[in-house]
């Protein structure tokens, strides 16, 4: 299992420099991958309740809801790393043109050189409404649309004269070049912060090339990547060729209780309950840690993107290193 960790491109902590130093650091301490989550707008209310990267006491009511939009903010960082994988989790895909976010993912990957790992999703959260209103795209129907953008960049990137006539986008013999540096650049499809649902798994075993959901425990995350092998192999699909992802809140201590301390009012902010957060996460000490992550990783996860949970920039830094030193060679190796 690989592990990724999560841009403060969001949040309390969210500027440049930050983002910077943490991409810079994961890529030093031989993290697999940095990630981005994907908003267009993003107001006071959900700076304030939908926390992706910080915590809660580092919010501050003078704080400006600035969110670094995911793929240029990724491509400025390409510049910046030469090893470290780039990853978005997850696009709201129906927000953007299929034709011009499939060129900038494109161009993406090869300025990068083929580090770019592509997370996409309707926008299943009400708080997206408001984005798709802004933008002209039917909230109603971002489901069918997120499908139909699928098969329209998928084609872009892989045919020389790609057409497509889809309900939501169509074009005829188009030419677009350069091609994504990865002869077939995967698309993980998001959902799932229970387990998969049947639209999800669909959408996973006909369109995509892998699954990216959120905050499942080990047993739901084992009973969806069942699900999702068992449909694929009955579509004459290899499932080998499926990647398994997962996201997931961590907060680390030598100290198992401080660390529970640390975590236990940004948990209460993103779940029903502490309780129901402690469940979904990685909080304790580095055994504990160690621990839980064997289950996941019986579970069939390939790859973990990590979003620390830390008040300040010197939190993060130091919980990156206590992880990279204590359980990341225990599962690269």
């Amino acid at each position: 299992m690989k592990f990724g960790v999560r841009l403060p491109n969001s949040g309390p902590l969210a500027n440049r420099s930050n983002i910077i130093q943490v991409a810079k650091k994961a890529e030093s301490l031989g993290y697999h991958s940095i990630w981005v989550h994907d908003h267009i707008l993003w107001g006071t209310e959900q700076h304030r309740t939908h926390l992706s990267a910080g915590s809660a006491e580092a919010l501050d009511e003078s704080q400006k809801p600035n969110f670094y939009e995911s793929i240029t903010t990724l491509s400025y960082l390409a510049g910046l790393t030469s090893r470290v994988k780039l990853g978005i989790s997850v696009l709201v895909l129906p927000l953007r043109n299929p034709l011009v976010v499939a060129k900038q993912l494109a161009n993406l990957d090869v300025l990068s050189e083929g580090r770019l790992i592509v997370g996409v999703a309707p926008g299943a959260s009400i708080i997206t409404k408001g984005e798709f209103d802004a933008v002209g795209s039917s909230y109603e129907q971002r489901g069918k649309i997120t499908d139909d953008y699928i098969i329209a960049m998928k084609k872009l990137w892989n045919d020389n004269l790609p057409s497509h006539q889809g309900k939501y986008s169509s074009f005829k013999e188009v030419q677009m070049f350069p091609k994504p540096v990865q002869k077939h650049l995967k698309v993980l499809v998001g959902g799932g912060e229970r387990g998969i649902s049947e639209r999800a798994l669909g959408r996973v075993v006909e369109l995509g090339d892998g699954w990216i959901p959120a905050y499942l425990t080990p047993n739901e995350l084992s009973d969806g990547i069942s699900m999702v092998k068992k449909a694929v192999s009955a579509v004459k699909k290899d499932p080998s060729e499926y990647v398994f992802a997962h996201e997931m809140f961590a907060a680390l201590d030598e100290n198992a209780t401080e660390a529970r301390e640390l975590a236990s009012k940004s948990l209460s902010t993103n779940f029903s309950s502490v309780e129901e957060g402690m469940k979904r996460s990685l909080v304790g000490n580095p055994e504990e840690i160690r621990s839980k992550l064997g289950q996941y990783e019986r579970s069939g996860v390939n790859l973990t993107e990590l979003k620390f949970v830390y008040p300040n920039l010197p939190s993060l830094l130091e919980m990156m290193e206590l992880f990279a030193d204590k359980i990341l060679s225990t599962f690269s190796s």
